[in-house]
């Protein structure tokens, strides 16, 4: 134990000051002040006490390991007593229902007890268990309360805050591929973590055109998608337009980008939208026509039973019937 001496100064008038001695002591007390006269008030001087119960230091960062493990906790006596000095602490999940709270059982093992400063000690450890896991997380707290001091000790610091870092690498996202008749309904993609998250997994995702028209094949669709903490899976919906149209099977792509909480290792799936209207029919009329002494075309008309959504070509040819190619007609 030992003894030193503190000062503050004192102003008497306005060339005039005065050098008042502190002694500084190891003795739990309340504060005190001392009160001198000044020109025409009182001046009021407050000595804080430092000699309470605190967790060294009170705000503690620590990375989790691959597998369970403890941290261990330095509780101080800011100036050594002359009695035993107990003081009782416990860990608690913090109130506030933050994303980054750490939860005992899963973050952390629960765990209490007392910790003695014998007369003349001012430093103790205990430990606290970690909890190991293979989940990607943000950084989360919990608290240590201190309660209960014995000894004519107080709490300086009654609550520490102890802070996990992750060390689990982020999962990655994929999303696969649909193949959806025009005419059933909305596709639905999923979108797959690499493994289950301790946090919730948000991506963007768009679908531009292709092949395929928004707004003829497709309604455009955008959005946020979210995967619960816990879940593997999320879906997304394309709604697919239907028509009348025989077409050839088109394509859209689903583009996944900007991700929280995960990477993208297969960030496009693609849409394939395969036609279900059957092929239209060809017929070709018959036509007349009168010789008129001069050459002249004779106009044959070939019709769709109904609107094709692509280009339709069909060879034709001419042969003999009763005319007769190069003296009735040309070939």
């Amino acid at each position: 134990m030992y003894l030193s001496m503190l000062s503050c100064i004192r102003t008497l008038g306005p060339f005039a000051t005065e050098v008042l001695a502190i002694q500084d002591d190891a003795v739990r007390e309340p504060a005190l002040c001392s009160v001198g006269k000044i020109k025409d008030g009182k001046g009021k001087m407050t000595i804080t006490d430092d000699d309470g119960i605190s967790v060294s230091p009170s705000n503690v960062t620590v990375t989790e390991e691959a597998s369970n493990s403890t941290i261990t906790m330095t509780m101080v006596l800011g100036q050594p007593s002359e009695n035993v000095v107990t003081v009782d602490w416990e860990t608690a999940d913090r109130e506030c229902g933050c994303a980054t709270n750490a939860y005992a059982g899963l973050n952390y093992t629960a765990a209490s007890g007392t910790v003695t400063f014998l007369a003349g000690e001012t430093s103790q450890t205990f430990t606290i268990p970690l909890l190991a896991d293979v989940l990607s997380e943000t950084t989360e707290k919990f608290n240590i309360d201190l309660s209960n001091p014995t000894g004519g000790a107080i709490i300086d610091v009654p609550r520490a805050t102890v802070t996990i870092v992750d060390n689990d690498n982020p999962p990655s996202l994929t999303i696969n591929n649909v193949t959806q008749a025009e005419d059933a309904g909305n596709a639905t993609f999923t979108v797959t973590l690499s493994a289950v998250s301790g946090q919730d997994t948000k991506v963007v995702y768009n679908v531009p055109s292709g092949t395929a028209t928004s707004g003829d094949d497709f309604t455009a669709t955008s959005g946020i998608l979210t995967i619960l903490a816990g879940n593997l899976t999320g879906t997304i919906s394309v709604p697919v337009l239907s028509d009348n149209l025989n077409e050839v099977d088109e394509t859209a792509t689903v583009t996944l980008s900007s991700p929280e909480g995960a990477t993208i290792s297969d960030g496009t799936g693609t849409l394939t939208i395969t036609n279900d209207d059957t092929e239209p029919t060809l017929s070709i009329n018959d036509v007349s026509y009168t010789e008129s002494g001069s050459a002249g075309n004779a106009t044959f008309t070939v019709t769709l039973s109904s609107a094709s959504g692509q280009d339709v070509t069909v060879d034709y040819d001419s042969s003999n019937s009763t005319a007769l190619a190069g003296s009735d007609y040309t070939a």
